[in-house]
Order: structure tokens, then C-alpha cells, then sequence
């Protein structure tokens, strides 16, 4: 019983997932799937480079902060 359970899920999931892989609509598919990708890699970029802007000091308070103590790097020798 257990057999013939597992067979059937793998059998219903081989099914299911058969026309994922078989959808073949053309080359408008695939071009607006692509201009879909790049107009979401181009919002990504502008949201991270917002945050990098907003997280990070300016000039002015770069100028002003004592200067930063630097730690020996792991490879460097003592």
C-alpha cells in the first residue's frame, strides 16, 4: 500500500511538472520574459544603490569623525 501510494505521488507530481518544461511560446515569450528580468534587475539596482547612499556617511561627517583604527589583516605578517 505504502509502494503504490509513493508511486502515485511521484507519477502525479511527473505529470504536474511535465508542462512547465514543455512550454514552448515562441520568441515573444521569451523577449518579454527577458525585458521583464531587466526591468527587474534595473529596480533592484536603483533600490540597493539608494541604500548604499542612505546608509552611508557623508563628507562632511567623514571629515569630521576621528580616523579609523585598522586591524592587521590575517594574512599579514607580525
Amino acid at each position: 500500500m505504502k509502494k503504490h501510494l509513493i508511486a502515485l505521488s511521484l507519477a502525479a507530481t511527473a505529470l504536474s511538472a511535465a508542462p512547465a518544461f514543455a512550454r514552448d511560446d515562441g520568441p515573444r515569450f521569451a523577449q518579454d520574459l527577458l525585458d521583464a528580468l531587466v526591468a527587474q534587475h534595473a529596480a533592484a539596482s536603483q533600490s540597493i544603490a539608494g541604500h548604499a547612499a542612505k546608509d552611508s556617511p557623508t563628507r562632511a561627517e567623514e571629515a569630521s569623525a576621528p580616523p579609523r583604527a585598522h586591524a592587521p589583516s590575517p594574512g599579514a605578517a607580525s
